[in-house]
């Protein structure tokens, strides 16, 4: 009885360990992939709209 009980309690470690592991391992993918994501939109985002330096105002279009 003593050895089932042990084996179990080693069975559920192993089991825990490898979840730890395997969800470490997705915690990374998805953190890289979400980092790819933001830089690819950014460097879109300076092709679109170019920054303007803090209180620059915005040419007018009908100013002369």
């Amino acid at each position: 009885m003593a050895a089932i009980t042990f084996d179990t309690a080693d069975q559920a470690e192993h089991i825990r360990g490898r979840l730890e592991t395997e969800l470490t391992g997705l915690r990374e993918t998805l953190d890289a992939f979400v980092s790819h994501r933001m830089r690819q939109t950014a460097a879109e985002a300076e092709h679109v709209r170019p920054r303007q330096p803090l209180g620059a105002s915005t040419p007018s279009i009908n100013a002369q």
